[in-house]
């Protein structure tokens, strides 16, 4: 499962790269790539703004490669791991930077303009999926959760409680259930059945709350995107 210290509450953008909420994707940044790689794309691309296009692609074309691993059923669950969990979003910046580079040097998904293929005249450069990253690129997807046909990390929003009080107050709180309910309560096996939540108590004598909706939630709150949405 993610660590509550991994855990995101929402994306965020800081100089190196900026998260698209309505494609729920981190786009990196022109100057962002160039302190880190020391590649000067507004050269390479003329203006800053055909610079920020490209890694607009890039960004477009690393979440599909790193999507293909993954069995259909389980994308949901990893968009929603790559915009809020910390490991993650540094995972996202290694990919960034390294295809950057690559597509510069050694061709990658830009191959037609590093080679000067004129697609202009109908030449065309064809090559797989395995052409698009650097083999640097598919190793770090391969050695992470990315490259895995199946999702197995738990993305459930998980809160520890001192007891079962404290429990009690939170799902109140949560709106799980209302205060005549919880005054009822004296073990956990008098809680109500509620499929939108799991509360089981640990060895340590504390109570672990699981949110069984954190996804479906996520979902929604896209659907209903605003500038502050959180994901």
């Amino acid at each position: 499962m993610m660590e509550s210290y991994d855990i995101l509450a929402k994306p965020y953008d800081d100089d190196f790269m900026v998260y698209d909420y309505k494609e729920q994707r981190y786009i990196p940044l022109v100057d962002g790539i160039t302190n880190d790689c020391y590649v000067n794309l507004t050269r390479d691309w003329g203006t800053k703004e055909n610079a920020q296009s490209y890694l607009d692609l890039l960004s477009r074309v690393i979440y599909e490669v790193a999507m293909s691993f993954k069995d259909q059923k389980y994308r949901l669950k990893e968009t929603y791991y790559l915009s809020h969990s910390k490991e993650a979003r540094e995972l996202v910046k290694r990919l960034f930077s390294d295809t950057a580079w690559y597509n510069r040097r050694d061709g990658g998904f830009m191959m037609a303009y590093n080679s000067g293929a004129n697609l202009n005249q109908g030449k065309l450069i064809e090559f797989g999926i395995d052409k698009a990253l650097s083999p640097i690129a598919f190793q770090i997807i391969k050695n992470s959760i990315l490259g895995t046909r199946y999702f197995t990390i738990d993305i459930n929003t998980k809160i520890k409680y001192a007891d079962l009080d404290a429990l009690l107050v939170g799902l109140v709180v949560g709106l799980y259930l209302t205060e005549e309910e919880a005054d009822l309560v004296e073990t956990l096996a008098d809680l109500p059945y509620n499929e939108s939540y799991d509360a089981v108590l640990l060895d340590s004598g504390e109570y672990l709350f699981t949110d069984l909706e954190t996804l479906s939630k996520a979902v929604l709150d896209t659907k209903n995107y605003s500038s502050t949405g959180t994901w």
